[in-house]
């Protein structure tokens, strides 16, 4: 009879172990073929985390022959121990891979003589779903961004080159699981306007101690989460952000935050990074400048003569090293009182140097952006008119940078 029992169950089992979706209920019964019995497993919860009791019972029913059973779980370093007649209980380690584990069974006939048995009863292993504070294990190198973009942090190009986010997994808490971020970098011009935006979406967990550890949780999460397919084993540590053809001063934003479609919870909006950068450009900056001057004063005004409407000029300026503003004084060389950049002749213009002061320059420097490479303000104008005589001119002038 015991006999025909033991090769009932190694059947099932055999069909039972086609099986890869893990129970949801926390009972699985196994029915042999035969009338007179049958053994039911069961465990009493259908999840558990990390650092739970399993408490397992295994009952004989409808069987009229003793029979030692001991169940066995496929989790390294758990074993289960007796807690009276046919109960069981074992404890999940706290590093513990979250997947589904079967339970087995060893069973002993009256003979003594051992069987192995593999049951479709299984201890669901998740993980938590925790949304850890971002701030608590993100940060930036080889240079601390700034989080304010008035005080950009400025670094040279190599520095640039180097610039990454890094994850301190040992400040991620205890049984956070998982955390998949989005990493979000924008690239403005010194004119504010926007010239790259790229995202990377990664994920990183707290260290298990262990590289073995860690290499298996980072395949089982990259497997699991389409998402993160791309991403290589060295990103759970720090991703190198890879910025190329950068405009001279610009403006680099680098966002981090949870990355919300993965993760289970509350979007918070205030859970989140933000680091400012600028690249660092040359001192002197050139300018070809086309603008729209008004005569104001005129020390000839004796000598009357008719302005164009435009000037056109190279404009050099002076660039703070740390804060990447231009000086709102700049030098200029070109023409002036012209219809157009060219057009210079008898009573219609002539060339000019300008000292120029750059009133959106200076709103600029007080956080305001403009969106266009937009300049207006005064303008003294040593000017030299052909076949006229020289003057200096005190004008206003709006005018466009090219």
């Amino acid at each position: 009879m015991l006999k025909s029992i033991f090769q009932a169950l190694a059947l099932l089992c055999i069909v039972g172990a086609t099986s890869v979706q893990a129970q949801s209920n926390s009972s699985t019964r196994i029915w042999p073929s035969l009338e007179d019995a049958r053994i039911n497993v069961s465990v009493d919860k259908p999840v558990y985390f990390a650092g739970d009791t399993v408490y397992l019972s295994i009952r004989l029913i409808d069987s009229t022959t003793v029979v030692k059973a001991t169940p066995m779980l496929t989790i390294e370093g758990t074993t289960f121990k007796s807690t009276g007649s046919n109960t069981y209980m074992a404890v999940i380690p706290q590093t513990v891979t979250p997947e589904s584990y079967r339970v087995c069974i060893k069973a002993l006939d009256t003979r003594g003589q051992g069987f192995f048995y593999e049951t479709n009863c299984f201890v669901n292993v998740e993980e938590y779903q925790a949304v850890e504070q971002v701030n608590n294990y993100v940060r930036m190198s080889p240079e601390s961004g700034s989080t304010n973009p008035r005080t950009a942090v400025t670094l040279d190009r190599s520095q640039i080159q180097n610039l990454r986010v890094i994850f301190e997994r040992d400040s991620i808490r205890e049984r956070m699981g998982p955390q998949f971020v989005t990493i979000r970098t924008t690239v403005r011009s010194g004119e504010a306007i926007a010239v790259q935006t790229f995202e990377r979406r990664v994920l990183t967990f707290k260290s298990r101690g262990n590289s073995n550890q860690d290499r298996v949780m980072f395949t089982q999460y990259r497997t699991a989460y389409g998402a993160y397919a791309a991403i290589l084993p060295e990103e759970l540590e720090h991703v190198h952000l890879q910025l190329d053809s950068l405009p001279n001063w610009a403006v680099i934003k680098v966002n981090v935050q949870p990355d919300y479609t993965i993760k289970i919870g509350a979007y918070d909006r205030f859970n989140s990074v933000t680091y400012y950068y600028r690249v660092k450009g040359p001192r002197i900056e050139t300018k070809f400048v086309l603008a729209f001057p008004k005569v104001l004063f005129d020390t000839q005004a004796s000598d009357t003569m008719e302005y164009g409407k435009t000037s056109a000029m190279m404009r050099f300026y002076y660039v703070d090293a740390i804060s990447g503003h231009r000086f709102p004084v700049n030098f200029g060389i070109g023409t002036f009182g012209v219809n157009s950049p060219i057009d210079v002749g008898v009573g219609q213009g002539g060339f000019a140097a300008s000292l120029f002061l750059d009133v959106v320059e200076i709103i600029r420097k007080l956080g305001v952006p403009f969106g266009m490479k937009v300049n207006a303000g005064l303008e003294l104008t040593p000017f030299f008119p052909i076949k006229r005589k020289s003057r200096v001119l005190l004008n206003a002038q709006v005018g466009f940078s090219i």
